[in-house]
């Protein structure tokens, strides 16, 4: 699954995309560009995850049981893969989300 990373050093911010959003929509959305100070100073790095809405709660063509099994999945890539990543990245265990 795509993410962006935005800043070398700092706090780390784990963003998410609004409701059927994607990984860029916070660049797209000119919110890398506001930050830019706190990124390029090492106050912040800023890591941009991915959305699967579409593929769970927004999937219409499934019941309810397959939408919530393919959120939990997500929720487990977030929490399994993506903490972890971002930890090691930033060499602290806090995170802002």
């Amino acid at each position: 699954m795509d993410l962006l990373v935005f800043g070398h050093s700092g706090t780390p911010l784990l963003v998410f995309p609004s409701s059927l959003g994607r990984f860029y929509e916070w660049e797209d959305f000119g919110m890398i560009s506001s930050l830019a100070p706190q990124l390029e100073s090492g106050s912040n790095q800023l890591i941009c995850v991915d959305s699967i809405d579409a593929e769970s709660l927004y999937n219409k063509h499934v019941d309810p049981y397959t939408r919530m099994s393919r959120h939990n999945q997500y929720q487990a890539y977030v929490l399994n893969e993506v903490v972890p990543f971002v930890r090691h990245r930033a060499g602290t265990d806090f995170i802002m989300v």
